[in-house]
């Protein structure tokens, strides 16, 4: 009962005026935060959240039928019948934000934030697999990234818990500030600046500022710490920024955290840890250089909370790609990188090179577009394709308002069998008629292509029984 919220502190922390009638009820586990009236259980608080495309105060009545002991408003409502209270609030989301900060600053633990342009959910993971063989850690589940999803991952906190880990997202300036502000973390982590969202915020410059967002939060305190890549040309000037300490991790020489002798395995990496601490072996079950650099990120944090190198090694040892990152699996007779999860022109570029090092027949390549670039959208486009003709690519399939380009920039580095589509259906009717056996497919694309379904697609076609 310790970690729950009396309906004043629920009042106190989002300067809420109490309404309707008060239930006989001594406290709400923070658990019981609930946004959507699908997932919402018996007794839950519901918050009335507002968006673009949906408005959670025409499910208050809903949520009281369902059994919802109050809500969170911030609009008049009459109070519905029943043992059913609301607290008003002047907007819903900021309540929610600071019911979370109330939350995690009562309980006091270490906390940890992770962004950066590509591999923030892929170090996140890194750090939870390392410290949970230690700790009680809790991290931020999914895409639980913005200003909804940090918030009701922070309030799944309780003293149970020794740490938690949580990865931040943006499109725009502020987002980060305002994250931070909720977590207030201990150790920040920028794990690179690369061109997503682009098409928003204009320019990498801006780009960094957004993620330099993190630094004023841990300045608060100098004994916090700011985990940087050294990789990045970014690296020297975030570092003047912070007055609290510094830690570097970087794949080129001068860093905290570094790595020697790279050796790429095909579907797997071995390099040797090299820290303040000491040098130990590391072997990577996934593949690719750039997994090398979130795997020192997470050793990084690690050394940081004083983990034994030897726990790192064991805990790399046995990580597992999150879902739709990188993955390589067998469809029928032909190999898959499922790397449909995002995309953007780096790690468009770092994908199809680990598609070139994959034993195996054709490469072929699937791309959906690289959403919110902007001005720039066609231009990288262009590139992406040109760069295949270096890449010893057999194919390209690509989807979406800016294909045309890619596939333009393919013909003209020599990739003859270039193919642009408006339909995933079309694409997939003329893929499956190409496809030979042992051939090496690359699947990638933005979020909102949702590339993943031309795998599924695939997948009940070419592994019926499965």
């Amino acid at each position: 009962m310790e970690d729950n919220f009396s309906i004043r502190e629920i009042v106190k922390a989002t300067q809420g005026r109490l309404t309707g009638k008060i239930p006989d009820i001594s406290s709400i586990s923070p658990h019981q935060i609930c946004t959507d009236t699908r997932n919402l259980q018996k007794g839950d608080l519901f918050v009335a959240l507002v968006g673009k495309k949906f408005d959670g105060h025409q499910f208050v009545e809903e949520s009281r039928e369902r059994g919802a002991c109050g809500a969170i408003v911030s609009e008049p409502i009459y109070p519905p019948g029943g043992d059913f209270f609301l607290v008003e609030v002047k907007d819903t989301l900021q309540a929610l934000q600071e019911l979370a900060r109330y939350h995690q600053r009562r309980l006091s633990l270490p906390l940890i934030a992770v962004t950066g342009s590509n591999g923030k959910t892929t170090v996140k993971e890194m750090i939870w697999q390392i410290l949970s063989q230690q700790y009680p850690v809790l991290k931020s589940e999914g895409n639980f990234n913005n200003q909804i999803g940090v918030p009701l991952s922070l309030l799944k906190l309780s003293s149970s818990h020794r740490l938690g880990v949580f990865e931040m997202g943006m499109n725009s300036r502020g987002e980060i500030q305002r994250l931070a502000e909720i977590v207030e973390p201990h150790i920040g982590v920028i794990s690179n600046i690369h061109h997503s969202h682009v098409g928003f915020l204009g320019s990498l410059e801006e780009i960094k500022e957004a993620k330099a967002e993190l630094i004023p939060l841990l300045n608060r305190d100098p004994t916090n710490c700011l985990v940087l890549n050294n990789d990045s040309e970014w690296t020297p000037e975030l570092a003047s920024r912070a007055r609290c300490k510094v830690i570097t991790f970087g794949i080129g020489q001068g860093s905290d955290v570094g790595a020697d002798g790279i050796q790429n395995q095909q579907e797997a990496m071995e390099f040797t840890l090299i820290s303040r601490k000491g040098k130990i072996p590391i072997h990577l079950t996934i593949p690719g250089e750039y997994n090398v650099s979130n795997a020192l990120a997470a050793c990084a944090v690690a050394l940081i909370l004083g983990v034994p190198l030897s726990t790192m090694a064991r805990a790399l040892s046995n990580f597992q790609l999150p879902s739709m990152h990188s993955q390589i699996y067998l469809l029928g007779k032909y190999k898959v990188i499922d790397d449909s999860y995002n995309a953007n022109p780096e790690s468009m570029e770092q994908t199809l090179k680990l598609l070139k090092e994959i034993r195996g027949g054709r490469k072929i390549v699937v791309l959906g577009d690289m959403l919110e670039l902007g001005g720039a959208a066609e231009f990288f486009h262009y590139k992406i394709g040109s760069l295949m003709g270096e890449l010893n690519i057999q194919a390209l399939f690509t989807l979406g308002k800016y294909s045309h380009k890619t596939v333009a920039g393919a013909k003209k580095a020599g990739i003859e069998e270039a193919f642009f589509f408006r339909d995933k259906k079309s694409l997939i009717e003329k893929l499956l008629t190409f496809l030979r056996e042992n051939d090496c497919l690359l699947v990638k694309g933005s979020r909102e292509m949702r590339m993943e379904e031309i795998i599924d697609r695939l997948r009940m076609k070419l592994c019926p029984s499965t």
